[in-house]
């Protein structure tokens, strides 16, 4: 048969039509074919439309009598992509897996899993269409060069940079990244938190330029991590979170832990049968529980409506990274943001940088076993800074923290009670301390009861430490304890410092005075 070949201003028909990112893509699909590039990859984020785009791809092949293959990732992502095909009016779908109810040889349109297709025999078809096609680039090679390597192969990914790619993929269309879409409001801006306590990347064993698993476990599940999940979580999270874990053994220990705080949580992994995964994401989508933590099968083919993650894995594989976070940056009614608590590290200047900012622009060409690093010579973006207020991340060049509204503080050197602080400590601010509330008051005088408290002391310490805070006494105020926030925790730590050094500074001094007069009598006594 001759080339596939989209006529110019394809809009598809009965499909919703295409918004113009996406039609500009059909075109420069079209345009590549027609230059005669046979592999060629849409590197498209997470939340472009990808599922849509090829639909419509389908409906122009359908129209001109050939037939497609569309091959997913994994087997539990099949009768999701028939569901999502059908939506779109495209009926004449057959089913490559054993014993499937959609078997169906005659159709025109197949949809198998990359490893079903690699097991088979072969289908004659005309086109095909590859999804998350950085996962299985190795294996899909032997049908690319051997019964397919006429046919023209569309690939679609999110992170199409994985090492040796561009050695059979020609051609990469980069519809949009994701700053730009976020620009224009296809997907939504994320709130990005540093936690109180992070995973020390130092300690982790590296191998093969990967973190061990082993390792990166060890460090996560340490109790002063694992707690700190759970309370960060509770102080900044919101529910239908995503938790990325390091392996099984540390996923079922963060569920856990959410658990026996009294926060229902969720489960899913790689054994989970697919009813047991829509009923997991149903009683999210419920409310029923807040969150679901896994490894890696919360990636690819995800499309539920997640308003936070929270990354425990620590990782130095861009692709994994922004395949991660990908999953929480799709718009929804009443998301403003997704809030990320990164425990891992990996989008700080000790990791990998912001998620949203990674992008490459073209595929890696180095042969297996050739050195070199994938995207040497390329502009690293910039490191993140953290915020002194509230630990969000802001990317370089933001003059306010899109977490909290305050102006970025720089750091530097500042004199207080007339000694040098060390380098780091944040700048005062010239604007006034801003205004608490009454209520925001009673919180943080039930904060102070339960520092105190914890630290067997009495709870006048409390009643002394609110009068130092607000400058007045919490009168008429309920003696009920509270969980303390990060902002009081640190307020507290601060003071208790400040207040050790003034003792300290107060004892060198009277020891000073001692001996000088000692001095003094020890001459007057010569005398």
């Amino acid at each position: 048969m001759s080339k596939l070949t989209f006529p110019s201003g394809y809009s598809g028909g009965g499909l919703r039509p295409l918004r113009p990112l996406q039609t500009k893509t059909v075109e420069d699909i079209r345009n590549a074919i027609l230059e005669g590039h046979r592999r060629i990859i849409v590197g498209a984020p997470c939340g472009f439309g990808k599922t849509l785009l090829s639909a419509h791809i389908i409906d122009g092949a359908l129209r001109k009598a050939r037939r497609v293959v569309f091959a997913c990732p994994a087997i539990t992502l099949v009768a999701q992509t028939v569901k999502a095909f059908e939506a779109e009016g495209i009926r004449d779908i057959g089913v490559m897996q054993a014993q499937h109810i959609r078997t169906d040889r005659n159709a025109r349109v197949q949809v198998a899993s990359v490893q079903t297709l690699l097991k088979r025999e072969i289908p004659e078809v005309d086109l095909l269409i590859l999804d998350e096609c950085h996962r299985h680039f190795k294996g899909l090679n032997e049908l690319l060069d051997g019964p397919w390597q006429k046919k023209i192969a569309i690939g679609l990914s999110a992170t199409p940079w994985v090492k040796g790619i561009g050695l059979r993929w020609t051609k990469l269309i980069i519809p949009a990244t994701i700053p730009q879409l976020i620009d224009l409001g296809l997907l939504t801006s994320t709130k990005l938190y540093v936690p109180e306590e992070i995973a020390n990347r130092q300690h982790i064993e590296v191998s093969n330029g990967q973190f061990v698993e082993e390792s990166s476990a060890k460090e996560m599940c340490e109790r002063r991590i694992v707690g700190n999940v759970v309370k960060t979580w509770k102080e900044l999270g919101v529910p239908k979170t995503f938790l990325f874990a390091v392996n099984r053994d540390h996923a079922q220990q963060q569920m856990a832990a959410f658990i026996d705080g009294g926060i229902p949580w969720g489960y899913i992994d790689a054994n989970t049968p697919q009813y047991e995964r829509a009923i997991q994401f149903a009683r999210m989508k419920r409310g029923e529980n807040a969150g679901i933590a896994s490894v890696g099968c919360l990636i690819a083919g995800v499309d539920e409506d997640v308003r936070c993650i929270i990354d425990c894995a620590p990782t130095k594989s861009e692709i994994s990274l922004v395949q991660r976070w990908g999953r929480g940056i799709r718009t929804a009614e009443g998301k403003t943001a997704l809030i990320g608590l990164d425990h891992a590290g990996n989008n700080t200047e000790l990791g990998l940088g912001l998620f949203w900012e990674i992008h490459h622009d073209h595929l890696d060409t180095h042969k297996p076993g050739e050195k070199g690093v994938a995207y040497e010579g390329e502009p690293r973006p910039k490191k993140p800074r953290k915020c002194v207020i509230c630990n969000a991340l802001i990317e370089q060049g933001k003059a306010v923290c899109s977490a909290c509204g305050e102006p970025v503080r720089s750091l530097g050197l500042e004199h207080e009670e007339g000694e040098l602080v060390v380098y780091g400590t944040p700048k005062k601010a010239k604007s006034t301390e801003r205004e608490y509330t009454a209520e925001e008051k009673r919180q943080w005088y039930g904060g102070m009861l339960w520092m105190a408290r914890e630290g067997g002391k009495k709870d006048g310490l409390a009643w002394h430490a609110f009068f130092e805070k607000f400058g007045h006494y919490p009168a008429g105020y309920a003696k009920t304890a509270m969980e303390p926030t990060w902002e009081m925790e640190q307020w507290d730590r601060h003071r208790r410092i400040k207040w050790a050094k003034r003792r300290d500074k107060e004892a060198k001094s009277a020891e000073r005075q001692e001996t000088a007069a000692g001095d003094v009598r020890a001459e007057l006594g010569a005398r």
